[in-house]
Formats: structure tokens, sequence, C-alpha cells
């Protein structure tokens, strides 16, 4: 059974994105499959795990607004041992865009459906101020 746990704080600058990518590396090394998904439009996560964030062509934007799936999506960190779905700035336009689409709430929860049993943790790295843990 597949753990999806989110990191989350009202507050910037408490360690949400160093928790999300030690813990994915170390439950990664333990032996666990792990997707580690980058919430954060800073993408601080995504580049904590090697990949660089101003490269991204698609990202967990394109997910939440159905324009790409997680699946394509995906990558490999391979300094971490785990998958990761990366985000950028483009992550910001997106709760504005959102606002107007069905089941916005549940988009993220609908998209990583076809991957998460391919998981034992899936870990989300959410922003400040923000709404992943409900």
């Amino acid at each position: 059974m597949t753990r999806v746990l989110a990191v989350t704080n009202q507050k910037g600058g408490v360690g949400k994105t160093t928790t999300s990518v030690n813990l994915a590396a170390g439950l990664a090394q333990s032996g666990m499959r792990v997707l580690l998904v980058d919430l954060d439009p800073q993408g601080n996560a995504t580049m904590g795990s090697g990949v660089d964030k101003r490269a991204l062509k698609i990202s967990v934007y394109q997910v939440l607004l159905g324009l790409a799936t997680a699946e394509s999506v995906r990558q490999k960190s391979e300094a971490g041992g785990y998958d990761l779905i990366p985000a950028n700035r483009d992550l910001a336009g997106a709760e504005v865009e959102l606002v107007n689409l069905e089941h916005r709430e549940s988009r993220l929860k609908g998209a990583l459906k076809s991957i998460t049993d391919e998981y034992d943790f899936v870990l989300l790295d959410c922003p400040p101020r923000s709404t992943c843990s409900r």
C-alpha cells in the first residue's frame, strides 16, 4: 500500500523542502520506491534532486492543468535514487488558472492515480500557505 505524505507548514523557511528531499533520499536508500512531487514554484526540491528547473520543458504545472500526464513529466533523481515530478516558476500561475477548472481540489490526486501503485511512498513538497494537506 502506497503512503502519501504531505510536508506542509504555513510558514516558509522552516525546512519543508530539506525534509522532503532528505526523506525521499533516505527512503530510497533503504530500498523503498519513492516519488517526490515538487509543488512549490520556487522549485527548490527539483534543484535539490539534481534537476535544473530552468531547463524544464514540462513540469507539475502541466500535470495540474491536464496538459501532460504524471508519467510523461516524472524524472529520475540520479543523485537521490528516487523519482521526481519537478516544478519551476510556471507553477506560480496555476492557482489562478485552476480557479475555473472542475475538480481543482482533486486534480493532483487524479493525475497521480495511474502511477501511485508503483511506489511505496509519495512525498508532496508543499509551498508555504498551502492547502496540500486538505
